[in-house]
């Protein structure tokens, strides 16, 4: 049997051979796998062996954009009442009405003289604010200009403090050298443009609130709304909305909901500037409604 069967002991004979076949096999089969791998490979770069010298660690991005997928076009007019007092809610220091126009792609920041009477009480806008609350003083806007407020938001000075810490930086512009010192604060700007911190801005709201009245207080502190617009609503922050409406809605009393935030996501979107080139159409005007031309300050159309 041994003659003519198998002998299972000749495969032990000579291990070199056994050697040399094992790592032909290996070799064959790196091969194959390298072969298969580069096909993939050259596959998932469109058949184009130019896409291989691309560097692995840069991805191609695109800038970000805020332009509707659907080329939706919204219209429609919206009025905000934003209005600031001392901490203890005894002093009114001014009110802006934020108008909001879709159909032009603009927000009119409108001051409010703060002395306006109501003919039937004989209250002032102060002080329906300080002794019957905003709502009072919504109900009597409204009637005044003649329009809808649709929203409103109150903030004390320490809201409005907290407000531009969480937001950062503006640039003001002002007409003159500033050096206001007294024994609560001090503040001092240059004529012309000012990169105000969150502090600065509170200041300079301050000294704005001690040294003019009426009409022109609310106007001047309607030129930091116009910056504040200007520097936060930008496609970079619209990214993180969400989280900014959470922060800040915490420093303010509103009838603005999350309901109501997540609602107008799109038109907020919508309002944003496409391009570099596009810049936010925000400025002061006398005006509530974009029907009205007479009396519009757009001296800074930024």
């Amino acid at each position: 049997m041994a003659r003519y069967g198998l002998d299972l002991r000749q495969k032990n004979k000579d291990p070199k051979k056994r050697n040399v076949a094992l790592i032909c096999v290996f070799l064959c089969f790196v091969v194959v796998l390298g072969s298969v791998s580069t096909l993939l490979l050259w596959r998932s770069l469109n058949y184009d062996f130019n896409n291989i010298f691309v560097r692995g660690d840069v991805t191609e991005t695109k800038p970000a954009t805020t332009e509707n997928t659907d080329g939706q076009i919204y219209s429609g007019e919206y009025v905000f009442l934003v209005s600031v007092t001392s901490d203890d809610g005894k002093e009114a220091l001014f009110h802006n009405l934020i108008c909001v126009d879709l159909s032009e792609k603009t927000f009119r920041v409108v001051p409010v003289d703060g002395n306006i009477a109501d003919s039937k009480t004989g209250m002032t806008c102060d002080g329906l604010l300080v002794n019957n609350g905003i709502k009072s003083l919504v109900s009597f806007l409204g009637s005044y200009y003649s329009t809808d407020i649709d929203r409103y938001v109150l903030l004390t000075e320490s809201g409005y403090k907290s407000f531009f810490r969480a937001m950062g930086d503006i640039t003001v512009k002002v007409s003159e050298d500033i050096a206001y010192d007294t024994d609560d604060m001090f503040l001092e700007l240059n004529r012309g443009e000012n990169i105000l911190t969150p502090d600065k801005t509170y200041k300079y709201m301050k000294y704005i609130c001690e040294t003019k009245k009426g009409y022109e207080r609310s106007k001047a502190n309607a030129d930091i709304t116009v910056a504040a617009f200007n520097a936060y609503y930008t496609a970079e922050r619209f990214n993180s909305a969400d989280n900014t409406f959470s922060v800040i809605i915490d420093y303010c009393t509103t009838d603005i909901t999350i309901v109501d935030f997540t609602n107008a996501k799109d038109e907020i979107e919508y309002l944003i500037p496409k391009t570099s080139k596009e810049k936010l159409k925000v400025f002061i005007s006398d005006n509530i409604r974009s029907n009205l031309r007479v009396g519009v300050f757009e001296p800074d159309m930024v």
